[in-house]
């Protein structure tokens, strides 16, 4: 989804905001990597996959950590089967997730182990760059799939309350020296009216921010 959103609808809508901000990552990566020329600096392209990964990552394991399926037991109105249903569902976005996580690694070890602090050449480059796709193209996979199946999903099973709760997690690192910084980040990649929409949302964050007591 790279159109202009222009509502959220409920609270976990803000994940097509992440989105497109992860897809917009994944394309400046690739660019870098395509600009890269024997002999040239890796630290663009550094930057850049630093600035992916880190998000990324961060975004994968807010996932799963946070109550995205809601209580366990069948909500009201659903069977057991459907029950059953959504739960596999979890379980591959679990394993979508660690799939990322591989990927991710996969281009650390190019840059690592076959360039090193060795000169960028052909060869190197056009290895880093089919990690990089390889990496674009799961994530792409993985988001494709959180749209259309898991999040109409979380959104039924969760009330409003508690999709606040997820949405804050998603957005807010309180783990941070700067919590903010994954709403930032999101932020720079956003039309004005995203913008808006983000920034309303995050006031009425504010209210499903832990207690301190």
């Amino acid at each position: 989804m790279s159109s202009e959103i222009t509502s959220l609808d409920q609270p976990l809508d803000v994940m097509f905001l992440i989105h497109k901000a992860l897809r917009a990552e994944a394309v400046r990566t690739e660019k870098a990597v395509s600009d890269l020329e024997d002999g040239s600096s890796l630290q663009p392209f550094k930057l850049a996959f630093n600035s992916w990964a880190t998000a990324l990552l961060y975004h994968a394991e807010a996932e799963m950590g946070t109550d995205m399926a809601g209580p366990e037991v069948p909500a009201d109105g659903e069977s057991n089967l459907a029950a059953r249903v959504k739960s596999a569902l979890l379980a591959q976005e679990e394993a979508e997730h660690l799939e990322l996580v591989e990927k991710v690694q996969e281009v650390l070890t190019v840059l690592d182990e076959d360039i090193g602090a060795t000169s960028v050449i052909t060869r190197t480059k056009q290895h880093l760059f089919r990690q990089v796709v390889a990496l674009r193209i799961t994530q792409e996979d993985h988001l494709e799939s959180e749209e259309a199946l898991i999040l109409p999903m979380v959104r039924q099973r969760l009330t409003e309350e508690q999709q606040l709760k997820v949405a804050r997690a998603l957005l807010i690192d309180d783990q941070a020296d700067d919590p903010r910084w994954i709403v930032e980040w999101v932020t720079r990649d956003l039309s004005s009216g995203e913008q808006n929409l983000l920034a309303d949302l995050e006031v009425r964050l504010n209210g499903s921010a832990p207690s301190n007591g």
